[in-house]
């Protein structure tokens, strides 16, 4: 009897062993699934995140200009050759605050899957939250940024002067100006129209600010997956 409870430990602790390495391996080969699976991960965020570089810093670009063009409308009447300035494209340009529209399909994918757990480098994880965060806010920020267009500067420009003529700049692309009175002495000489152009620009500084954010955020995580490149 000793002779077969031998033998059966013997089986047993086979059979023991052999799972144990059966185990290792899957344990082993699932690693290196996700090995591969972050690798990939890394490599599409740093693809993602240049594209979203190279996007903001051409709204960055753009929201200057419109900032610089609202500085000019605000000391138009004080320039030595304002009869030049063609004042109604100028008034266009000032209402083109533009929105940050990031490409995030990766982030995502993984935050749905629950894969941005195989990202093994904090830093990366704690750059997209933050970036995340951001993005949140500077939705915000822009919904504001249009309520004030749509709510103050629109319906002030309507009572005061032809849209039509300004329209002409943008895709309606008038041929003929509008027949009304078109003075804009009106209101370049209107205290509230100084106003509304300083705050325009509060809030075109305030979205820039933002932007430039993001785009540190973007060039920092463009950085720490660049190996994966």
């Amino acid at each position: 009897m000793g002779k077969y409870f031998k033998y059966a430990v013997g089986e047993i602790l086979l059979v023991v062993i052999g799972i144990l390495i059966a185990l290792q391996i899957n344990n082993w080969n699932q690693h290196q699934k996700d090995l591969k699976t972050e690798s990939q991960i890394l490599n599409s965020l740093h693809q993602e995140f240049k594209t979203n570089s190279n996007l903001l810093k051409g709204i960055i670009e753009v929201n200057t200009d419109v900032t610089n063009t609202c500085t000019i409308l605000m000391d138009v009447s004080l320039h030595a050759n304002k009869n030049k300035i063609n004042l109604d494209s100028l008034l266009y340009n000032a209402l083109e605050g533009k929105p940050f529209i990031s490409s995030n399909n990766t982030y995502t994918e993984i935050i749905n899957t629950g894969e941005i757990e195989l990202i093994q480098n904090e830093n990366v994880k704690s750059l997209l939250f933050e970036y995340n965060r951001m993005i949140n806010s500077n939705k915000s920020t822009y919904s504001l940024f249009e309520k004030w267009l749509e709510e103050h500067i629109l319906p002030y420009l309507a009572q005061h002067i032809s849209l039509r003529n300004i329209d002409k700049y943008g895709a309606m692309a008038w041929k003929k100006s509008s027949r009304f009175d078109h003075d804009l002495s009106v209101i370049l000489n209107d205290r509230t129209f100084e106003n509304l152009i300083d705050n325009n620009i509060y809030h075109l500084n305030r979205l820039n600010e933002e932007y430039n954010n993001l785009l540190r955020i973007s060039e920092e995580l463009i950085k720490v997956t660049e190996a994966n490149d």
